[in-house]
């Protein structure tokens, strides 16, 4: 072999090495998601990240990406700025408004219903639909349950009445404290914590584990679990990155990130850890019966016709089929 045609062959060889190396760079994937650790959330999301690269041999990589705003992150999906998402149903409901429906006030009356109806007859729904957003469903996940807190023990509905309440962006959220008769304020949740702090507002409502990382858990330490609202949160993908990925890799990601069911233990669990931990540091946290959990659904639910009326698009049909899970999750007696 010549000294001339063995330089040639390490130049090609060299060049087809950078060349892989690129490609390999390319599939680092961004993770959008508003949690982080310490929160249990924040540790699923890193947890799924790295089973990624683990699951695909390491032909993919990924990281949690924060963004501040779930909004933004379902808008970056959607055009294909990130790759992957982990997002609840309301940061979703802006670009898909019927995602609103799985935020309706008093929706559920128990988890077991809710996980029944949600893993039977509302995943396949959403598959269609979000696919129809450029987005694949790439498996349910969990955020917890939205409850009420207040400055004082506002644990029956018509405590609510006239109190000045943050009330966030959304459909749902409006109908809930029109319902309840409260001093209704619109503002985001970075004007929220300064104006609880002032007095401007003296209540709001947000997941247990939201509630505890801010200062409204000092602000307004009556924590009531209301549990008026479900924050049902998913793995997405931007499908046109997806489909780019082997069968055999997308297959590999999905059996490889946390398992639905776990990570809806792991946040009831962690919730029930912190209710102690609220506890011994001076808090206030009210849990309810179910009697007194359907005096609060028994002013809300008759909102609902109208909430799902305003979504428009496919949220009846959405709704319906709710309904009918819900009828058959009744009849099995479990």
């Amino acid at each position: 072999m010549t000294q001339q045609l063995l330089t040639r062959r390490i130049v090609v060889a060299a060049a087809l090495g950078l060349f892989a190396m690129g490609a390999f760079a390319q599939q680092a994937w961004k993770i959008g998601t508003v949690v982080a650790p310490p929160s249990m959330l924040g540790i699923v999301v890193d947890e799924g990240a790295a089973s990624i690269k683990v699951s695909t041999g390491g032909r993919i990589s990924a990281e949690r990406h924060q963004i501040a705003n779930e909004q933004e992150i379902a808008q970056n999906l959607i055009r294909g700025r990130i790759e992957m998402a982990y997002i609840s149903a309301t940061g979703l409901s802006v670009a898909v408004p019927e995602m609103g429906v799985l935020n309706t006030p008093y929706l559920w009356t128990s988890e077991k219903e809710r996980d029944y109806v949600s893993d039977k007859f509302v995943a396949p729904f959403l598959e269609k639909l979000l696919a129809s957003k450029g987005l694949t469903l790439v498996k349910p996940a969990e955020a917890g349950w939205t409850s009420v807190f207040c400055k004082t023990a506002c644990t029956t509905p018509d405590k609510m009445k006239g109190m000045k309440m943050r009330i966030s962006p959304t459909a749902a959220a409006k109908m809930f404290g029109e319902r309840l008769g409260v001093n209704g304020v619109g503002m985001s949740l970075a004007d929220f914590y300064p104006a609880l702090q002032q007095g401007v507002v003296d209540a709001g409502d947000l997941t247990f584990s939201f509630y505890l990382i801010g200062p409204a858990a000092s602000a307004a330490p009556h924590y009531v679990f209301t549990r008026h609202n479900h924050q049902p949160a998913y793995w997405l993908a931007h499908t046109a990155t997806w489909e780019k990925v082997s069968a055999e890799d997308r297959a590999a990601i999905i059996n490889g990130l946390p398992s639905t069911v776990a990570v809806r233990a792991r946040v009831a669990g962690d919730e029930a850890r912190k209710i102690e931990q609220f506890k011994a540091k001076g808090g206030f946290p009210h849990e309810l019966t179910d009697a007194q959990r359907a005096e609060w659904a028994k002013v809300v639910v008759p909102g609902q016709k109208g909430l799902i009326d305003s979504f428009g698009g496919r949220a009846k049909e959405l709704f319906e089929i709710i309904q009918k899970g819900k009828k058959e999750f009744a009849a099995l007696k479990i």
